[in-house]
């Protein structure tokens, strides 16, 4: 990887990060419904497994703590959401 592909993008509201949340296939559509109801634009990307579904996206640091407030309401684990670097590739 470049040494321009590995430096952070930085914004107002932080670091763009990839945010990464694994789900079990039954609950994907409710996932995606709280996920919807962010005050800033998600377009997730959807990795299938066998036992999961990873949801990926970009999003600012600053986004954060909305983004585990919508999780938590929901019923979700905020401590699944992962964050990695915004040009990290998913493992």
């Amino acid at each position: 990887m470049s040494a321009s592909a590995s430096a952070a993008i930085h914004g107002r509201d932080g670091d763009l990060v990839s945010l990464r949340i694994a789900t079990d296939p039954r609950h994907l559509e409710d996932l995606l419904e709280t996920l919807s109801r962010a005050s800033f634009p998600i377009n997730p990307q959807l990795w299938h497994r066998a036992t999961a579904v990873t949801v990926e996206f970009p999003a600012w640091e600053g986004n954060l703590s909305e983004l585990r407030r919508l999780l938590a309401s929901a019923g979700f684990d905020s401590g699944a959401l992962r964050i990695c670097p915004a040009l990290s590739p998913l493992d």
